[in-house]
């Protein structure tokens, strides 16, 4: 009778069909000294993309998550002197043998130093995949402040009720964010809002933008964004916008013959018109809201204006109108060079190039606030202008010393 063989006989009998000749099965872990090495060569490949260490280059930057993580691992490897050493040979841009950071000097300073918990060669709480990117905020939340020069304000309110009373001007029911210029009225809560600036025009999460000083008919002023106001009118069942008034005519003759001798029949001899550029140089562009062409034109505004674009007396750019008057009877040439005379100073002094490549300074465009011009005009046609000068400090029209 056969017996049965115990575990270790059949483990001491030799195995003729290699069964039991088994391989141990090759790692397909990386190393950690591989791992530390790829994950240094991403600092490496960042540098080569850009040019510099990950958290250096231009003070102005934004720097992203992704980059703040490289950051952070770089400043792990330099404060491990071990782990600096052994590196080196793959450091091919040097980044390894910078100092270590002195020791802050003001509680500033040790706040902007990264935080050491958060500092791991591979930190992958860094990399965002799921979480949605934060709305952008606005750098600046306006407060109503009193106006400290709202007397010189008021009468455009004034004037501005006056012409919606008369028939002048009329209440429109606010829809369209891009009517929001220098020089308009709106109906915000029941309050009559005065735009006075338009500064810093921008494009912020692709829509334009820019930052408004407003004047309320309650003496108060604020610092608002343009879309900010249109949010808030957009949101307002009665929010309105007051339309242009409508252009009477500036005539009369004055003693300083600024207008022809009155022909038998009067007659409309032109238009004199205030209008922005819509240019997209950025230092035009920076001066919407202060910048503006004062021009006189036999035809119509529309016509004038239409081909701008290829004007080097426009800027080569489109032209948007702010103010038109019609002229009877009126001496363009003159009415021209006293406006020019008075506001020589603030003349902007440019030089751009036309169609041809030619250069060309354009003489009609002026650096002033919309209400002062809207303030000169009529002086010239009564004749007072002649008593008074532009004080561009002061940014009024005052009369002459004697």
């Amino acid at each position: 009778m056969a017996t049965k063989k115990t575990l270790e006989e059949l483990l001491a009998e030799e195995d003729d069909s290699g069964l039991l000749d088994v391989k141990p099965r090759a790692s397909m872990a990386v190393s950690e000294d591989a791992r530390i090495v790829q994950a240094f060569e991403e600092i490496n490949s960042f540098f080569d993309r850009m040019g510099f260490a990950p958290g250096q280059g231009p003070k102005e930057r934004k720097i992203g998550v992704s980059e703040r993580a490289l950051q952070s691992r770089l400043k792990a490897y330099l404060d491990n002197a071990e782990l600096a050493q052994s590196l080196r040979p793959h450091d091919r841009h040097g980044m390894l043998a910078a100092a270590a950071p002195a020791a802050p000097a003001s509680l500033d300073e040790l706040l902007d130093l990264d935080d050491d918990l958060l500092v791991d060669p591979n930190e992958s709480i860094f990399e965002m995949r799921i979480a949605k990117a934060p709305a952008a905020k606005p750098d600046m939340v306006s407060e109503r402040v009193p106006c400290p020069d709202f007397e010189n304000f008021k009468p455009l309110f004034d004037q501005a009720a006056a012409e919606l009373a008369s028939g002048k001007r009329k209440s429109m029911k606010f829809a369209n964010e891009q009517e929001i210029e220098a020089g308009g009225f709106f109906i915000l809560n029941g309050v009559t809002v005065y735009v006075a600036e338009v500064r810093d025009p921008h494009i912020r999460n692709g829509k334009r933008n820019a930052r408004l000083r407003l004047i309320f008919e309650n003496g108060t002023e604020g610092q608002n964004l343009l879309r900010s106001l249109a949010t808030e009118l957009y949101k307002d069942p009665n929010g309105r916008r007051l339309s242009e008034p409508y252009a009477g005519p500036l005539f009369g003759p004055s003693e300083t013959e600024l207008v022809s001798v009155a022909a038998p029949k009067d007659r409309v001899t032109g238009c004199i018109y205030v209008v922005r550029s819509l240019s997209p140089l950025p230092d035009i562009a920076r001066l919407d809201g202060q910048l503006f062409k004062i021009g006189f034109t036999t035809g119509t505004l529309e016509d004038r204006i239409r081909g701008a674009a290829d004007d080097p007396t426009f800027l080569m750019a489109p032209a948007r109108p702010v103010r038109s008057f019609e002229a009877i009877n009126l001496n363009a040439n003159k009415f021209e060079n006293i406006l020019h005379r008075i506001f020589a100073e603030v003349r902007l002094d440019i030089e751009i190039m036309d169609r041809f490549g030619k250069p060309f300074r354009p003489r009609e465009w002026f650096l002033l606030p919309l209400p002062i011009i809207e303030q000169a005009i009529p002086m010239i046609l009564d004749g007072s202008i002649v008593r008074h000068r532009y004080d561009h400090r002061a940014c009024a029209i005052v009369p002459v010393s004697k």
